[in-house]
C-alpha cells in the first residue's frame, strides 16, 4: 500500500478530499504496492480505488477520468531499495564519516524503480523474481544501469558481490523483455581501464539498439574514501580513454549515425582537453551523469542571451566548483557585454568532499557562505541550482534562507543558466 503524503491542488484527490495519511490499497482489484504502482494503475479511465482510513475503515471509490489523467495524490515516500555491492569507489562511501550531512545521503541507493523514474544508475545486483516479472510487466524502459566492465571477473572485482559476474546474462534477459538500456561505466584506472575499457565498449556495442547509450565517467574520489585502495585518473590515462571511445564513436557514427558513446565533462577537464559541443551528444539527456553538463549550460546561455535586458552596473557573482569555474567566466564576460552588468565567477574548493570533488551540485551551503564572505560586494549571487534538494537545502543541511539571512539586502537565487534569474531582475 501507499500512504497519502498531500495532493495536489485541483487534483482529483482534493476534489474528493482524500485527507493525508489515507492508505490506497487496490487500484482495480490490483495491490498498490508503491508508488510506482500508483503511477502505472492509475492511467486507466474507470477506477476503482480501495482505501483504508488510519481507523481501520475502509472506504471503495469509483472514479471516472480520462485516460492518462493522475489522480493527484503524492505519497509518502518509498522504501528505497539498498545497495548490496561493496565498491571501493562508492560515493555513498566517500561522504564524511561524521553526522554532518542529511541522512538520506548516506542511503546506498540501488532501486530499478528509481532508475526508471528518474534516470539513477543501478547494478542490477539485487532483483529479485517478482522484480524481473515486474520490470516486463509494467515496461519499465528505460532502465539505466552501471555495468563498469562486462568481463565477469572484473566485474566481480570492482562489486565484490557473487551476482555481478552474471552482467550479460542480466542484459541478455532485459534485451529478450524489450528494456531499454542506457550504460555507464566508472573508470578506474588499473582496474577496468586500457583492454577491459575496449572490451567492455565493444560488448555493449554488439547489443545493438538494446544498449540506447553508454556514459564513460572518471572515478571520483573524496578525501574519505581515496585512502581504500583507489586512485584518480592521470591526465594521460583520461586521454588514452578518450582516444578509445573516440575511436568507437567514429564506428557508431559511421554504422548507426548517432556517437552512442559518451565522456562525460570531467574526462576532457582532466585530460586537460575543452568538453566538446552540443552536437556531441545526439540530443542524449544525461547531464545528470556528468555528460554534457559544460556544454548544455553554453548552450542555453547563448541561446537566451537576447532576453537579458540592461543591467547597468548591477554586481553580480556567480559561485560554482572549480571544474566549472572557466566556463562560467566566459559567460559571464558575455553576459556582461549584453546586459552592463559587472559579472564575476567564483570556482570554489570543495572543502566536505576535498579539491578532488569539483562539481557544483556537490558544494555545500558553508562552502557557498565563504565564497560570498570572500567575493563581499554583490548585488546578486548565483549558484547551481543542483546544490540544493527539493526542500532548499544543501548537503550540509544548510537551508537557502539560512544562506540568504547571513547577507541582507542582496539576492541569492539557485539558477540552471543564469538567465533564469537575470532576465528578471
Amino acid at each position: 500500500m501507499i500512504r497519502i503524503a498531500r495532493v495536489e491542488p485541483g487534483s482529483i484527490a482534493a476534489d474528493l478530499e482524500l485527507p493525508a495519511g489515507l492508505a490506497v490499497l487496490e487500484i482495480n482489484g490490483r495491490p498498490i504496492r508503491d508508488s510506482l504502482d500508483l503511477l502505472f494503475h492509475q492511467a486507466e479511465s474507470s477506477l476503482h480505488v480501495l482505501a483504508e482510513q488510519r481507523s481501520g475503515e475502509r472506504l471503495l471509490l469509483e472514479i471516472e477520468k480520462p485516460v492518462d489523467e493522475p489522480l493527484g495524490i503524492i505519497p509518502e515516500p518509498d522504501k528505497i531499495r539498498r545497495c548490496t555491492n561493496a565498491c571501493p569507489f562508492c560515493f555513498v562511501k566517500g561522504n564524511p564519516k561524521l553526522d554532518k550531512l542529511r541522512a538520506p545521503l548516506y542511503v546506498k541507493d540501488d532501486d530499478y524503480r528509481l532508475s526508471f523514474l528518474h534516470g539513477h544508475y543501478i547494478t542490477l545486483t539485487n532483483l529479485r523474481p517478482d522484480d524481473w516479472d515486474r520490470i516486463f510487466e509494467q515496461r519499465l524502459s528505460p532502465l539505466y544501469v552501471s555495468v563498469h566492465a562486462t568481463d565477469p571477473g572484473v566485474r566481480l572485482a570492482m562489486l565484490k558481490n557473487p551476482r555481478s559476474a552474471n552482467i550479460g546474462e542480466d542484459l541478455d534477459r532485459l534485451s529478450a523483455g524489450g528494456i531499454l538500456v542506457h550504460a555507464q561505466v566508472v573508470l578506474c584506472p588499473d582496474v577496468n581501464d586500457g583492454p577491459h575499457l575496449t572490451r567492455t565498449m565493444e560488448d555493449l556495442y554488439q547489443r545493438g539498439d538494446a544498449i540506447r547509450s553508454l556514459s564513460i565517467v572518471p572515478v571520483g574520489l573524496t578525501i574519505w574514501n581515496a585512502g581504500r585502495g583507489g586512485r584518480a585518473l592521470a591526465p594521460a590515462e583520461c586521454r588514452a580513454a578518450l582516444a578509445a571511445i573516440d575511436a568507437i564513436r567514429t564506428r557508431a557514427l559511421a554504422e548507426r549515425g548517432t556517437g552512442w558513446c559518451y565522456a562525460a565533462d570531467e574526462m576532457y577537464l582532466q585530460a586537460g582537453f575543452e568538453p566538446p559541443g552540443p552536437d556531441y551528444f545526439d540530443d542524449q539527456e544525461l547531464e545528470s551523469n556528468g555528460v554534457g553538463a559544460i556544454s548544455s549550460l553554453t548552450h542555453d546561455v547563448g541561446r537566451r542571451l537576447g532576453e537579458l535586458g540592461a543591467l547597468p552596473g548591477r554586481r553580480v557573482v556567480a559561485v560554482t566548483g572549480l571544474s566549472m569555474g572557466p566556463t562560467l567566466s566566459g559567460l559571464g564576460d558575455r553576459i556582461a557585454r549584453r546586459t552592463g552588468a559587472e559579472v564575476s565567477a567564483v570556482g570554489v574548493e570543495n572543502t566536505l568532499y576535498g579539491p578532488m570533488v569539483t562539481t557544483a551540485g556537490l558544494l555545500s551551503g558553508a562552502d557557498h557562505r565563504n565564497a560570498l564572505r570572500e567575493a563581499q560586494e554583490f548585488d546578486v549571487a548565483l549558484f547551481s541550482a543542483q546544490a540544493l534538494n527539493d526542500d532548499d537545502f544543501f548537503l550540509d543541511d544548510v537551508s537557502l534562507s539560512e544562506l540568504r539571512a547571513d547577507f541582507p539586502g542582496r539576492r541569492i537565487e539557485p539558477s540552471r543558466d543564469f538567465v533564469d534569474v537575470l532576465s528578471r531582475l
